[in-house]
């Protein structure tokens, strides 16, 4: 319908007003003053509140949850850190679990940090222990423990006043994440390394005590073991070579004696008493005498001196040959009889030797048990103690499904308030509460006047308005003369033909009107003229005759112009020629009407009715309301003005003026409300007698004459051919 938008605007008809942000503009304009009072309030606090509220420091510190381990990829430890999806909302519950904030609170530091910040805020938990559970739960609200973005990183924060606290406690939490990661997941191993290890112990003991029974068994036994085999073997082989040797000596001893004898007794010529350098120069010497004497055989005779000396010195070297035989058969007798005596010794001692070897090898028998015992022990030993260094390095290498990205720094700059920013919310929120106030109040006033306008007895009580609005009427009044001059045109609206339309309502008229940028800006000229020269007063807008609908067209226009700038306006209708408005806002028949508040049939808030158009009321009027009019009380006019104070301006359209039923109202209104009359005529035809005419019917009737406003005809242009492509263009 056309009442569901606003005119003074050129959009469609389907526009929702709720939505129209030219509404909502001048809703704000309108309401200007409690808007800006709401932003510098809301501002000021904000600005206030970034001075008062003590700064809070924020640390976070972050990890990363199931990354792959380069160490143990190779292991079973990575195959089960694969298979772990490693929930992030699971570990968030395992950060944020009571049991990890005690474990936290018990790191180095930690319970001091939050004392101190106790302290400082004069809380109670000041006093409590490491271990109270209210503590516990004082921290936790300091805590914040969130995934980063769509990555499998946690970020660990603590705020706190004491920038070195929030250090503290994040790193405390993050230390106690970790450290729990990996002990959960490493006690298995832990378990079975710690086992492996008393084994390991255990077998140690075992093979210790083993090899002191050996030893102490071979000891009592002599079972010591020399470099390659037992010592008793060793000395049955040494002491077999040492007979061998002996054996061999005493054999070549008894061949030198018995070649030392033969030679002697000249049986054998064997070259064993050669070896003697001694026998060899004597049988030489001898050799070469015996030469001598057989040469001289035939020359010197036997008792020849020369030859009886050779033969003294044979013999002389002959005893001195068989005196070297008998010593050397001496020594070797002696050396034969000491070779008998070693080969003797060395035969005892082979059997004792024998006998020695013999009984090792019974009790090496008798051990060997305990020996392959303590053998499969060392084998075990070394198979345990390998297992379990494997599984103390898994253990050490993991790291729990979680690794550390990042400690908690010393935080330099506080987390809260931060000045920019606050101070950005607070105009953002002043903006808003100041839009969203100026509206609703702008919304909720039609609906409050009813209330604050009446006094406790029920007698109209103006406002502060319509003290001052009162004020200037009554100050006007007296200085306002009524005069017969012609009335000056105050605006001449163009000739647009778009109110081609007599047989619509005047919202349609109106808006093809309005389509007009020129038109439109001629009606809010003339709404601003009108406005200040009114100086406070209602406007009485009349039209010429009783056929005539320009009055409550003007009027429209006016008031629409006046909404737009941010007025709020009451449109009266005062024994209209036709119920214009109660057609154009389809309103009941039965509406309360200006008459029945004369009649006193109905108070003033009950006749008026609130288009969708915020800041614009309508009181519809009824042709019975003239003779209403005309023996109508001053009272009830009276009051009915000071309820409307309430509005910046109130604009009424009365009867015909050049009819004479009308003048006993016009008189009342010109009597009783000091209106300020518009007179509205065509700009064609006889509008210059029109004028004057009117400007002596209303210098009769005492009624205040503004002057006139110039309206197209109705009914006689035709709509222009540029209009449908504009109206095509701004419905697309």
């Amino acid at each position: 319908m056309i009442d569901k938008r606003d005119v003074a605007d050129d959009r469609p008809y389907e526009a929702p007003t709720a939505l129209d942000r030219s509404g909502l503009i001048s809703a704000i304009w309108r309401n200007r003053l409690l808007a800006c009072a709401i932003f510098c309030v809301v501002v000021l606090l904000s600005f206030i509140a970034t001075i008062v509220i003590p700064p809070r420091y924020l640390a976070t510190g972050s990890v990363i949850v199931a990354e792959d381990d380069p160490a143990t990829r190779t292991s079973d430890v990575y195959a089960q850190k694969q298979g772990d999806p490693a929930d992030l909302e699971s570990q968030i519950m395992i950060v944020r679990s009571s049991r990890l904030l005690k474990v936290a609170m018990s790191q180095p530091g930690a319970y001091e940090a939050v004392i101190e910040e106790c302290r400082k805020a004069g809380d109670r938990c000041a006093t409590l222990a490491a271990d109270a559970p209210l503590l516990a739960e004082k921290v936790a609200q300091h805590y914040a423990v969130a995934a980063v973005g769509r990555s499998r990183v946690l970020s660990i924060s603590y705020n706190s006043a004491l920038p070195a606290t929030a250090m503290t406690m994040a790193n405390a939490l993050v230390t106690a994440y970790l450290d729990d990661q990996r002990s959960s997941q490493s006690n298995s191993r832990e378990v079975a390394a710690k086992w492996l290890w008393q084994e390991i112990a255990n077998l140690d003991t075992e093979i210790r005590d083993q090899l002191a029974k050996i030893e102490e068994f071979r000891h009592q036994n002599g079972l010591v073991q020399g470099s390659t085999a037992s010592i008793s073997s060793e000395g049955l082989s040494s002491v077999s070579q040492q007979l061998a040797a002996a054996e061999q000596s005493k054999a070549q001893v008894q061949a030198r004696l018995d070649a030392v004898r033969n030679t002697r007794n000249g049986r054998d010529g064997s070259t064993l008493a050669l070896d003697n350098r001694t026998v060899a120069d004597l049988r030489q010497q001898i050799a070469t005498l015996g030469n001598q004497l057989a040469a001289s055989n035939t020359v010197l005779g036997p008792r020849h001196p020369q030859r009886r000396m050779l033969e003294a010195s044979m013999e002389l070297l002959q005893k001195q040959l068989n005196a070297e035989l008998d010593r050397i058969s001496a020594s070797a007798q002696k050396d034969y009889e000491a070779a008998s005596n070693l080969v003797t010794a060395l035969k005892d001692q082979t059997a004792k030797a024998k006998d020695n070897a013999a009984n090792a090898l019974t009790h090496e028998a008798s051990i060997e048990g305990m020996v392959r015992d303590v053998e499969a022990k060392r084998q075990l030993y070394t198979q345990l103690y390998q297992r379990a260094s494997e599984l103390e390095s898994e253990r050490r290498s993991l790291n729990g499904g979680a690794r550390l990205v990042s400690l908690a720094e010393l935080p330099v700059m506080p987390y809260f308030p931060k000045k920019t920013p606050m101070l950005a919310a607070g105009i953002a929120l002043g903006l808003f509460l100041a839009g969203a106030g100026a509206v609703l109040w702008d919304r909720l006033r039609p609906f409050l006047r009813p209330l604050y306008s009446r006094s406790a007895g029920g007698a109209p009580r103006p406002s502060a308005v319509s003290q001052e609005v009162l004020a200037a009427r009554e100050a006007a009044a007296p200085d306002v003369e009524v005069s017969a001059d012609p009335l000056r045109v105050i605006a001449t609206l163009p000739v647009s033909g778009l109110a081609d339309r007599p047989g619509e309502s005047l919202l349609t008229m109106t808006w093809w009107s309005m389509l007009s940028g020129d038109f439109r800006q001629n009606s809010r000229q003339m709404a601003a003229d009108l406005l200040e020269a009114s100086q406070a007063r209602p406007l009485l807008f009349l039209p010429v005759d009783s056929r005539s609908r320009l009055a409550s067209f003007a009027c429209l226009l006016a008031a629409q112009s006046l909404v737009k700038g941010g007025l709020s306006v009451l449109v009266v209708e005062c024994a209209p020629a036709s119920m214009e408005f109660m057609t154009a806002f389809d309103l009941p028949a039965d509406h309360p009407t200006l008459g029945d508040v004369v009649a006193g049939k109905a108070e003033p808030a009950a006749c008026v009715a609130a288009t969708q158009t915020p800041g614009l009321d309508v009181v519809p009027g009824k042709q019975a309301d003239l003779q209403l009019f005309a023996r109508a009380r001053r009272q009830a006019l009276k009051g009915f003005l000071d309820w409307a104070s309430g509005y910046d301006a109130v604009l009424l359209t009365g009867p015909a003026l050049l009819d004479s039923q009308s003048y006993p109202a016009l008189t009342m209104l010109a009597a009783q409300l000091q209106v300020r009359a518009v007179v509205c005529a065509e700009h064609e035809g006889e509008a210059a007698s029109q004028l004057d005419a009117a400007a002596a019917v209303m210098a009769e009737l005492g009624l205040i004459g503004l002057g006139a406003v110039l309206l197209p005809a109705s009914g006689q242009e035709k709509i222009s051919e540029d209009v449908p492509r504009r109206l095509h263009r701004r419905s697309a």
